[in-house]
């Protein structure tokens, strides 16, 4: 435990979480992507590739791009692909740019983009040149709203103020930095190139110095993260004018590198559920006295006035919203399809303009529309049940939880607990496979693209 006094608020939250139900279920699985969805046959492909890029974009419709470059392999991330060279830059921008164009040139006018999101990889490696005329080309070919969100995922090695200052001219307005912990010990041993007090002192200065939307992630569960490095890296969190903060839960998938460093004895064991459930409701306690808001399980909202985060993106993601996207591994869903792009940069960059890189293409579950309800209001972690009049079987499964100290349901409204919102990728999960019809299967996991994308499990930014 903590080395707190008997009367910090701190040490008041650690005693608050002996009631959080870390044995509720026997694994934290979230529901696969695409789940339910229908292969489509490579031969089908080409049709219905012209069928999604000519349909109409929907009201509150999302774009992601894809920037598939890392100057380095962070070893607890599974999303690294190329290797960033400054040449590489420009040909792919200009790859990307003629594949946002061509699409534009196909679809009918209309519609809305509520979010988009510039994603990795890491975007921000791109030059500030090739970074600004592709935030200039967005807002030229896409009908972005008036009040549209713009997220750049950066790390600070190669996201100076200057850079940063350049993309909120061109037109991004929210800034998303991975930082995962402040500890420098442990950022060493995962890989990050930067100690904790400078990804601090660079937070600190982009809160300062610009006026966007300015949020980090902390991980929580990572080897050797004990109280006092968890209790540091809030701490810190807290101090430095953020506008959004993100927990994720730090999770282990087979064939990444840290596997090998935790059989060879070169990190400590991995944490336990226990104690990643604890981590969880210390720090949503401690956020939640500090006046923060709670927007989903895993994302809270400073109570600074001078700036509004809504994670409009995020939010909507995980809501099933259409999403389009662009560039080598990105991953969207749109006219009735889930797709990937192509996710080998050789054959991205080779593939004509006319038509669209995909590797990967399925035809959304026919109950996707149960699915994205479900998803949203447990990410939301607050909601009627009217909602799920349609599905009485669910409304039996939450009300057995409530049972289970999992949530609480009052005048029709239902609340999940901290315990539940830890939960909640297990109850997402659950809930999912009880309106799965027994002939559907789940459709098997493509190539890993990235976190933000509609083909992937988990919402987390991996780069600091």
């Amino acid at each position: 435990m903590s080395s707190l006094t008997p009367a910090s608020p701190e040490l008041n939250c650690w005693l608050q979480t002996n009631d959080v139900l870390p044995t509720a279920f026997a694994e934290r699985k979230a529901l696969m992507p695409m789940w339910g969805a229908q292969m489509v046959p490579p031969t089908a492909w080409p049709a219905i590739t012209q069928r999604i890029v000519s349909a109409p974009i929907k009201p509150s419709t999302l774009a992601y791009f894809h920037i598939p470059f890392c100057a380095n392999r962070c070893v607890f991330c599974g999303f690294y692909r190329n290797a960033w060279q400054a040449e590489h830059g420009t040909p792919y921008v200009d790859r990307l740019i003629a594949e946002l164009e061509f699409e534009a040139s196909q679809r009918p006018a209309g519609g809305s983009i509520n979010a988009v999101y510039f994603g990795g990889g890491t975007p921000t490696a791109l030059s500030e040149a090739d970074l600004c005329r592709l935030l200039a080309a967005v807002r030229r070919t896409l009908p972005l709203s008036d009040d549209c969100e713009i997220t750049i995922e950066g790390r600070i090695s190669h996201f100076s103020l200057a850079k940063a200052q350049a993309c909120l001219a061109a037109g991004a307005n929210r800034i998303s930095i991975g930082v995962q912990s402040f500890d420098s010990q442990l950022r060493r041993r995962l890989g990050r190139q930067h100690s904790g007090e400078d990804a601090a002192t660079y937070l600190r200065q982009l809160c300062e110095q610009t006026d966007a939307v300015i949020v980090a992630d902390l991980m929580f569960g990572l080897p050797g993260q004990d109280d006092a490095k968890w209790t540091h890296d809030l701490d810190v969190a807290l101090s430095l004018g953020l506008s959004g903060l993100d927990l994720y839960a730090f999770n282990c998938f087979p064939n990444l590198p840290i596997n090998r460093m935790l059989e060879k004895g070169a990190l400590p064991p991995l944490l336990d559920l226990a104690t990643q459930c604890r981590h969880y409701a210390y720090a949503v306690r401690r956020l939640l006295a500090a006046g923060w808001t709670q927007l989903s399980n895993s994302h809270f909202a400073s109570p600074s006035p001078n700036r509004y985060e809504r994670n409009r993106y995020n939010q909507a993601i995980k809501s099933g919203q259409d999403c389009l996207a662009f560039g080598s591994g990105a991953g969207g869903c749109h006219a009735g399809y889930s797709y990937q792009v192509q996710g080998n940069l050789d054959d991205y960059l080779a593939t004509p303009l006319e038509q669209k890189p995909i590797a990967f293409l399925a035809a959304t579950s026919p109950q996707k529309q149960a699915f994205a309800l479900i998803q949203g209001a447990l990410e939301a972690g607050q909601f009627a049940s009217a909602l799920f009049a349609p599905y009485p079987v669910l409304l039996t499964q939450l009300h057995q939880w409530q049972q289970q100290g999992l949530l609480t349901i009052e005048q029709d409204q239902i609340t999940l607990t901290i315990g539940g919102r830890f939960w909640a990728p297990t109850m997402i999960r659950e809930l999912a496979q009880l309106i799965t019809p027994p002939e559907e299967t789940p459709c098997p996991t493509p190539t890993m693209s990235h976190p933000h994308s509609v083909a992937s499990k988990k919402p987390h930014s991996l780069n600091a």
